[in-house]
């Protein structure tokens, strides 16, 4: 709902502050009641995609080249520099297996996306959950399928199963440090 926004330019939604949570609580109990698992964070006119609940949001596409493509928006003082995020970041910039950008992503994209089979995935991620997929947006009262948990071998998955390895040292990483 474009009605709603947890950050604007000038605040501190790039910030981990009580005050950018608090008043996203009602919010999110709205969603909820209508079935919803977490709200979309959206911005200005174009309906910019910020956030999903607390975590940064990745879109994995068909670009206009037809390029495989995983973009994130940048951070531009509305979106949280998270650690995931930049570690999902520079993980896949190092595969090279596909486009790696930060760049804007609105509602009306997706859409269009969506309607010409190019939108593959959308994932959140973040510390806690690490990597999260949606499958579903209620947007202006559409219900908008996204067939991130279609793709035969999917990104966000990968992702989410190189970053856990890293994490719980079954890899040798330098991310990775053992203390004594």
């Amino acid at each position: 709902d474009p009605s709603y926004v947890r950050a604007w330019p000038g605040g501190v939604g790039n910030r981990k502050m009580g005050s950018n949570y608090a008043p996203t609580i009602n919010v999110q109990k709205e969603a909820a009641a209508k079935g919803l698992q977490q709200v979309l964070w959206l911005y200005g006119e174009d309906h910019q995609l910020t956030e999903v609940g607390t975590m940064n949001i990745f879109m994995f596409y068909v670009n206009d080249q037809g390029e495989q493509e995983l973009v994130t928006p940048p951070l531009s003082g509305l979106i949280l520099p998270g650690i995931t995020r930049d570690s999902i970041l520079r993980m896949t910039r190092q595969w090279g297996k596909f486009k790696v950008s930060e760049a804007t992503i609105t509602m009306p994209m997706v859409c269009e996306l969506l309607n010409q089979g190019r939108l593959l995935e959308l994932f959140g991620a973040g510390t806690a959950c690490v990597v999260s997929p949606v499958n579903r947006i209620s947007y202006l009262g559409q219900d908008l399928y996204i067939p991130t948990m279609e793709q035969e071998k999917p990104v966000h998955e990968l992702i989410r199963e190189t970053l856990t390895d890293i994490q719980y040292g079954r890899v040798d990483h330098p991310w990775s440090v053992v203390i004594d």
